[in-house]
């Protein structure tokens, strides 16, 4: 398999040698040994599983498009007018990958020793998390739950040139992979992304692929979020459902010997993106690998190059000509080639800064040099049919279109990493991001602290690509702040962490209680139910409220478990919970001059939680001239912040400098 580009006359033309097809042939579970089981709480009789789940069912394939948007290998046929649009990033190349979702064999593990050529006793369907109603497998009680399992599929496979990958997208918690018997390798971590190199492995006719997966959930040291196990047998408030084993994409990948590995962008600029390319494969040797870097725009057209060396520090950098930034109001991404002698890669970028400056003497994040208020949704991306994986891609992006149907241009997703797709439909749809840090909610101790900085790191290496983050956010409330005590992962040794890891992003140190460190870019403060309380920004620091609202309406028909709905405050309709949101988006208007961002909680409700946007199964609660209005209230702040900035451009002829 060889993708070359050549330069001629200046121009960069593709020349593409024929790849085989994978010829993958998987041999699975009947589809029959699958039944979808109850998507609503045991504890109640109503089931509301959102419009998607319909779609899933056992002799169709979930969630088949490709995984890794950002990063497409393959053919890139005929002229580069055929990049742009969904396809390419939707369907991959069939000569490059091939889907492993469906159903797989699967059992509680008895134990941790693998039990190769043998049949498990059950089902499940992949990559749905056990506890789900679409797994087929989703325990009845709290004390039913697995947390040590195994998953087995077996297939043919054609052999082929170059190497052949097998990547999982995310396993909850601890992994152990065998191929034809033999250790691929292990992996700790539910939220990032895994490969292994199984070419040597391989063969044509009857691989067994054999999964083992531990899950403690919340009675583990890992990061966990909002998952309890509890919850299941006894729901309450603030604690989900959990969400165990394989709950991403699995899938192969054929690459050449020598192939891009890794990309890494920099698009912290309105007029240049620069690019770090890591190699791997059993053809890199110590020979230096030239690299080919290109710009397209939205045309097709290729329209600024540069080259460099492949596994090198300094950067290559491109300077687009005339470039359009990206923003809420005008998400520009442009195409990214990245090419070698034997493999090429085509990702994509926006270009956009965001950086701390004065506005009108104050300290406020000016987004591409301008005071852009961002409001957003708290966003948890729970489902009631799938837990932490949505039914299908329609889904997963349905949420980030809803929030700009309310008018918001941010969200803060909440103690959670998703899926790749998921930003990338942030990134083509305008949402800027907030990322948040998973925590050990419960039971955090000097003993989880290893865990947690593991899952940072692969949080801001694995998510950074995507322009839609501007910051990261590394604690939640008072969740495990404070057994972070000791050099070098006290809080302000955190903080170093994340920025050396990332230097092109805000961070903020802790988001809801009263900022003690003054270390990072926010003074972040939680203000429930409205904003009775606005934070100040510093010297160095802009003013957020990074949780607010709470309204809640209980919809007949739409509850976990009927009568058994929560909020921070109740209220008795759509139209009352309309009007006390757009009441409490006008302070905000008010006080554009202190507070440059706000998170209201929340988009959609989540099992118990009763206070979002959208019921939980995602359909409507407020009618269409509700929306309209609130819609109409966040472009009223929007408006408010630019005005200010104007009149502190002219009243005082200010100059934009960034502080850092």
């Amino acid at each position: 398999m060889v993708t070359i580009l050549r330069a001629t006359f200046g121009l960069w033309l593709l020349v593409v040698v024929a790849l085989a097809d994978l010829g993958f042939v998987a041999h699975r579970p009947s589809a029959s040994t699958w039944t979808r089981t109850h998507c609503g709480s045991l504890n109640g009789s109503q089931e509301i599983p959102s419009r998607w789940a319909a779609e899933v069912s056992s002799a169709r394939q979930p969630l088949p498009l490709y995984p890794r948007p950002q990063m497409v290998r393959g053919v890139l046929a005929g002229d580069m007018h055929a990049w742009r649009g969904s396809e390419l990033r939707d369907k991959g190349s069939p000569a490059t990958w091939v889907n492993l979702n469906g159903m797989w064999e699967w059992e509680r593990a008895t134990s941790p020793e693998p039990h190769f050529g043998q049949a498990l006793a059950d089902s499940i369907l992949v990559p749905f998390p056990v506890e789900s109603c679409l797994s087929g497998q989703a325990p009845q009680r709290s004390q039913d739950i697995v947390n040590k399992m195994w998953y087995r599929l077996t297939f043919d496979i054609q052999p082929g040139g170059g190497r052949t990958l097998l990547h999982f997208g995310a396993v909850d918690w601890q992994t152990t992979v065998f191929l034809n018997r033999e250790w691929l390798g292990n992996h700790t971590g539910g939220y990032d992304g895994f490969s292994f190199d199984i070419t040597e492995k391989l063969q044509t006719h009857d691989n067994e692929l054999l999964v083992h997966v531990f899950d403690p959930s919340d009675d583990g040291l890992q990061p966990e979020g909002k998952q309890r196990v509890k919850a299941i047998s006894e729901p309450a408030g603030h604690q989900y459902t959990p969400s165990s084993g394989i709950w991403q994409t699995v899938w192969v990948e054929r690459v050449p010997e020598t192939y891009i590995k890794e990309l890494k962008i920099n698009q912290a600029s309105t007029t240049s993106v620069s690019v770090s390319v890591r190699t791997g494969g059993s053809g890199r040797g110590h020979a230096r690998m030239p690299v080919r870097v290109s710009v397209v725009d939205t045309q097709g057209q290729a329209i600024a190059h540069s080259s460099g060396w492949a596994d090198e520090k300094e950067l290559i950098t491109v300077d687009v000509p005339f470039a359009s930034p990206w923003s809420p109001e005008s998400p520009m991404l442009y195409d990214l080639l990245v090419s070698m002698e034997e493999d090429s890669i085509l990702g994509y970028f926006g270009l956009r800064t965001f950086e701390l400056g004065r506005v009108v003497g104050r300290v406020h994040p000016l987004l591409n040099g301008d005071y852009t208020f961002l409001i957003g949704f708290l966003d948890q991306s729970w489902w009631p049919d799938g837990q932490y994986t949505a039914p299908s891609d329609e889904a997963l992006e349905y949420d980030l279109k809803a929030a700009k149907m309310f008018g918001m241009n941010m969200v803060r997703l909440h103690q959670k990493v998703n899926p790749e797709r998921w930003y990338y439909h942030a990134d083509r749809h305008g949402l800027v991001v907030f990322q948040d840090m998973v925590q050990k909610n419960d039971g955090a101790t000097a003993e989880t602290i290893p865990y947690f900085v593991q899952d940072m790191k692969s949080t801001i290496a694995g998510r950074g690509n995507h322009p839609s983050i501007l910051q990261w956010d590394i604690f939640n409330e008072l969740d495990c702040v404070k057994v972070f005590d000791t050099p070098p992962y006290d809080v302000e040794g955190m903080v170093d962490v994340a920025q050396k890891l990332d230097p092109t992003r805000l961070v903020d140190t802790d988001s809801g209680p009263p900022n003690f460190w003054r270390k990072a870019d926010v003074n972040d403060l939680h203000v429930y139910p409205g904003p009775w309380l606005m934070p100040s920004p510093s010297e160095d620091e802009y003013a957020m409220v990074g949780e607010f609202g709470g309204g809640g309406i209980a919809v007949e028909g739409r509850e976990w478990v009927p009568g058994g709905c929560n909020s921070h405050l109740e209220l008795s309709s759509a139209a009352a919970l309309a009007e006390k949101y757009i009441g409490w988006a006008k302070l905000f208007e008010k006080n554009i001059h202190n507070v440059s961002a706000a998170v209201y909680t929340q988009l959609t409700d989540v099992e118990l939680e009763c206070d979002g946007f959208l019921n939980y199964d995602r359909s409507q609660k407020l009618n269409s001239a509700q929306t309209r209005a609130i819609r109409e209230a966040n472009a009223a702040i929007v408006s408010a912040g630019r005005h200010l900035q104007l009149a502190g451009q002219i009243a005082f002829s200010l100059v934009y400098s960034p502080l850092r």
